[in-house]
């Protein structure tokens, strides 16, 4: 299971990296959209999360308009495969924290990263000691 790291939303605690709330490889089940499915439930796997549009956020100074620029870590949608037939489609993440709120599927982070650790502070203590 892979973390996102710098995402808007994100799990709350101490987080300095800011982990998001949905976990990539997290498999979701939807209600069919068919009457007809043997099935009434058809899973869905997390493969990754678009970049957010930061809109209107720079003014090009050629054409004098306002132009749009595209930010990873505001991730509002993710990118969805159905284990079923491959078919992909874009969700939004809320959604997705809902459906993992109501358990109906998702998968569990594991413990946040050792955010020390993860600066090498541990190999820094022992040249100064």
């Amino acid at each position: 299971m892979l973390r996102q790291y710098h995402t808007s939303p994100f799990q709350g605690g101490h987080n300095p990296l800011r982990v998001g709330t949905v976990a990539l490889g997290s498999i979701f089940r939807f209600p069919s959209p068919r009457s007809g499915h043997p099935y009434r439930t058809v899973p869905w796997i997390v493969e990754g999360f678009c970049n957010g549009t930061l809109a209107a956020a720079v003014r090009n100074p050629v054409t004098g308009f306002w132009e749009d620029r595209y930010i990873s870590g505001r991730s509002h949608l993710a990118l969805v495969r159905c284990l079923a037939n491959d078919k992909r489609s874009r969700i939004s993440v809320r959604m997705l924290a809902q459906m993992e709120d109501e358990e109906m599927g998702g998968g569990r982070y594991p413990d946040l990263p050792d955010v020390t650790r993860f600066h090498n502070w541990y190999r820094n203590r022992s040249r100064v000691a």
